[in-house]
């Protein structure tokens, strides 16, 4: 049986991704060293823990519990086992944690059977939090545009002080955001769980930070000297890269056309991986990040300062600074979308596809190949296309 148990429950979009990467490339060492940071617990090597805590919790967290009635606890049982089997300290790391209800929460500490348990939360400022959900809001398929998500958000948070909110936030099914955004909530709720003083908060330094300033504050929060002060450095593939402004127009717009056709969530799902794939995140200019409305501002600087001060008041441990989930004026964008970045994304998007078509042709017989245009005017677009132009006046 697992001597400690330090669960880091994210939530999503708070550097979860990179940490959790770290921790599965230092993962042979630090078993050596009595820290187990399970990985192929379950017959495939995971990076985190999100498929065994979803295996035991999502039929009760979620509307459609029949999406996983094939399951049968395998992944969730493999987990408890790994812990159990384990003399030293184990670490857990998934964020979909921070968005579990108290009864779904207490049973996953009472599923682990640890009686030492640490609790590391990271945080974000709300500034960057909104922008990163959506994106991951769309990259989900899901149709809803920006506007509409943050007016939802709004209507979730409600008007009381968070301490009265809580209640709500945490008996609601659908109350998952403010559930893991609103951070005093959050502390308390886990202050529930486990003895307060064995919660700490890790804030993620603001932008233009020294890259290794995260990992330092959650190695002190880990409280574990095995661990190595300079993390090691991620192969590029591993990155977690979000999208621009004109990337996440461009498929928000992707998934409202596929539902349009009447195309299931999952065909969308392959047709986004498939642009991905063809390098729309790796272009030299891929526009301006996106950011909040201008006029959406004010509520999220509000929010953050009654948060804060929430969140103080637990007394919790921060490991950081508290001042780092301010929202700063520079989290709002300045007028309008872009619309020729946002048309440039779709021209990349649509020359790829034209030039993968070019080929089929080439390839095909072109009596036999189903095309809309022939391969020498084709040809011929895509030359038009990649053509310099000259700005009018």
């Amino acid at each position: 049986m697992a001597e400690r148990l330090i669960l880091h429950i994210g939530p999503r979009k708070t550097g979860t991704t990179y940490l959790q990467r770290v921790l599965q490339q230092l993962s042979p060492a630090l078993a050596r060293q009595g820290v187990l940071y399970p990985v192929d617990f379950r017959g495939k090597e995971d990076y985190n823990h999100v498929g065994a805590v979803n295996d035991l919790t999502f039929a009760e967290e979620t509307r459609r519990p029949e999406r996983w009635s094939d399951k049968a606890g395998d992944d969730w049982n493999a987990l408890v086992r790994a812990v159990d089997e384990f003399d030293g300290t184990v670490i857990l790391s998934a964020e979909m944690i921070g968005g579990l209800r108290p009864p779904a929460a207490e049973r996953l500490l009472n599923g682990l059977g640890v009686g030492n348990v640490d609790v590391v939360i990271t945080m974000r400022d709300l500034g960057r939090i909104f922008p990163s959900s959506w994106q991951q809001h769309i990259r989900n398929t899901h149709t809803q545009d920006y506007k509409a998500y943050l007016e939802r958000r709004t209507r979730e948070r409600g008007s009381a002080p968070p301490i009265q909110m809580q209640e709500v936030w945490d008996s609601e099914r659908e109350q998952t955001f403010w559930r893991s955004y609103a951070y005093g909530a959050l502390v308390r709720r886990w202050q529930r769980l486990v003895p307060a003083e064995r919660v700490s908060v890790v804030t993620l330094p603001p932008p233009g930070s020294p890259s290794t300033l995260l990992w330092e504050r959650f190695r002190t929060a880990l409280n574990l000297d095995v661990l190595p002060e300079v993390a090691p450095k991620l192969p590029p593939y591993v990155a977690n890269i979000g999208s621009t402004e004109p990337e996440a127009l461009l498929l928000h717009a992707m998934n409202v056309e596929a539902k349009r056709r009447g195309w299931s969530r999952r065909t969308t799902n392959e047709l986004q991986q498939k642009l991905l794939a063809t390098g729309l995140l790796d272009r030299e200019d891929r526009g301006r990040p996106l950011l909040l409305p201008r006029r959406f501002l004010p509520r999220a600087q509000k929010w953050a300062r009654v948060d804060i001060d929430d969140m103080l008041s637990t007394g919790v441990t921060i490991h950081g600074d508290a001042a780092d989930l301010l929202v700063p004026d520079s989290a709002a964008s300045e007028g309008k979308p872009d619309a020729a970045a946002a048309a440039a994304a779709g021209a990349y998007a649509t020359i790829h596809a034209l030039e993968e078509q070019a080929e089929l042709i080439s390839r095909r017989n072109a009596r036999q190949a189903r095309v809309t245009l022939p391969g020498r005017l084709l040809r011929r677009l895509i030359r038009v296309v990649e053509r310099p132009t000259t700005p009018s006046a």
